[in-house]
């Protein structure tokens, strides 16, 4: 139930003749040779020639998670690996099924460590390398137990999020689907002139519409976009991080057009995502990046969320995890030295003010107290890429950090902090930062931690006095992780969409 079960009778030709019975396990191995990940570990496997692939159940687990990850398209070998499961019989599917198994272990053993490099912008690998140790046995284990069904089911992943994930997956997948018309690039607004029923077909195959409501509105067409189509597209604009204003603009036609074979694709990319961060701990932060919010969670339940600012696309937010373990109240600002030179030493350079207006001190080193005076740099014999110097900006209302800082110390130097540019918090799509993430209620949030961590009220206001830089440490550490799940499934079971801001679901697409 894959896309290539639409190839054509040609390509079935050229697939290679089922092994018959008589031949033997082994023999099938040494015919197939050229075709299998693991040839030897297959051989070494079936050292009683028996077949081993009874279980239906262990077929389907298999099965279905190799259908996901060609949905995923991000191997195109997977593909006819799936096709030629589908195709075979009897021996030739058990040798294929236990090659595919210790695929699909191997690849699952190196997520932690390749994971990244796979799902955000990358393809993976046609041959992961030699299977550890641990995984061959485990087959063979299975193998001689009877519990290849539940080695099977270890090839889910353990996110709460995946059966609802996978099932509405199931519900856009239509292998039969013929090319629809997209809608025109023409702005649409309510009460206007509809030409034709596009915009209800539209709504359907993007999951907006059941087959019964997409009937129906279809029958009460009037020619306009009414009160009632203006309903649905709000509501599919809200699914989609979209201003929900009913206007059908460039963005909204975006996703409208969106074929269900590529909605698809990309839930299958985000169902394999959720390995990358299901082991999360008991407490946490998580910032979905694509979303542009963060959510505290103790014991799976949140007990806040924020708006928040992340990096801009040529200034990336990592991807990382760490341990949030301390406030930092009024911290002043280590600017970054590719900052320093690329936004703020040119504005120096042609207003000398503007380095005294911004509340920013010169100084050697980090580790130096020394602050140097404006005046005493030669302006005229330094230049943007040779300033010798460090930026500190002050810390205030104006400090770029603003009141809060969440530290998080880890190698790429990102973490979260307030802002005193509170405006942006207001538009849709928040990717302007440096990197770092900007909490919108950053008060909010120091408050909560503040009160977990036992400290009063009143110790509270005493960090907030200016101009002393204070750091309040947590009684507990906090994992926070970053992550891009630009699909996934809301408290009401329906699938979210998001902009792919880093552009790291295209290129994971196939260039065929």
């Amino acid at each position: 139930m894959v896309r290539f079960l639409l190839l054509t009778i040609m390509f079935l030709m050229l697939m290679p003749l089922s092994v018959q019975a008589s031949s033997g396990v082994r023999n099938a191995v040494k015919q197939y040779e050229t075709e299998l990940f693991y040839p030897q570990q297959v051989l070494h496997l079936y050292q009683n020639e028996q077949r081993k692939w009874y279980s239906p159940q262990a077929r389907k687990n298999l099965e279905n998670q190799l259908a996901l990850l060609v949905l995923a398209d991000l191997n195109d070998t997977l593909e006819q690996r799936y096709y030629h499961l589908q195709n075979s019989k009897e021996l030739e599917y058990d040798v294929l099924a236990t090659d595919t198994l210790i695929y699909l272990l191997t690849y699952q053993s190196q997520i932690p460590k390749k994971g990244n490099s796979w799902f955000f912008g990358g393809r993976l690998d046609e041959h992961l390398g030699t299977p550890y140790p641990q995984i061959i046995s485990s087959i063979n284990r299975a193998f001689t137990s009877g519990r290849l069904t539940y080695l099977t089911e270890s090839l889910v992943p353990s996110s709460t999020q995946y059966e609802d994930f996978y099932l509405q997956l199931l519900s856009y997948y239509d292998p039969y689907s013929e090319p629809m018309e997209k809608l025109s690039s023409k702005v649409l607004r309510p009460n206007q002139v509809i030409s034709d029923a596009s915009l209800i077909n539209r709504l359907y195959i993007s999951g907006e519409l059941t087959e019964e409501e997409n009937a129906e509105l279809l029958s009460q067409s009037n020619g306009l976009y009414n009160p009632q189509l203006v309903s649905v597209v709000k509501r599919f604009q809200k699914r989609h991080g979209l201003v929900s204003d009913g206007i059908i603009g460039p963005k909204t036609k975006y996703w409208l057009n969106m074929s269900a074979k590529e909605r698809v694709r990309i839930m299958a990319l985000n169902i394999q995502r959720l390995r990358l961060w299901e082991n999360k701990k008991d407490r946490y932060v998580l910032v979905n990046i694509p979303s542009y919010y963060m959510g505290y969670w103790q014991e799976d339940e949140l007990l806040f969320h924020s708006k928040v600012i992340v990096g801009k696309p040529e200034r990336k937010t990592p991807l990382f995890s760490a341990y949030l373990d301390s406030i930092v109240f009024n911290p002043n600002w280590k600017v970054p030295t590719k900052i320093m030179r690329e936004d703020i030493l040119p504005k120096a350079f042609n207003d000398k003010d503007f380095l005294l207006s911004q509340n920013f001190e010169i100084v050697p080193t980090w580790l130096s107290d020394d602050v140097i005076p404006i005046d005493d740099v030669d302006w005229e014999q330094v230049s943007i890429e040779t300033f010798p110097y460090k930026l500190r900006q002050k810390s205030g209302n104006g400090n770029a950090l603003g009141r809060y800082k969440f530290n998080t110390p880890n190698r790429n130097a990102i973490y979260l902090h307030d802002t005193p540019s509170k405006s942006l918090f207001r538009k849709q799509t928040r990717a302007y930062s440096s990197g770092c993430i900007r909490i919108e209620k950053a008060s909010e949030f120091a408050q909560l931690l503040m009160k977990e961590s036992h400290f009063s009220k009143k110790e509270y206001r005493s960090y907030h006095q200016l101009p002393e830089t204070k750091e309040a440490f947590l009684s507990q550490m906090i994992s926070v992780y970053t992550i891009y799940q630009t699909a996934w499934i809301d408290e009401k079971n329906q699938v979210q969409f998001r902009d792919d801001i880093y552009k790291y679901d295209q290129w994971s697409k196939s260039k065929k």
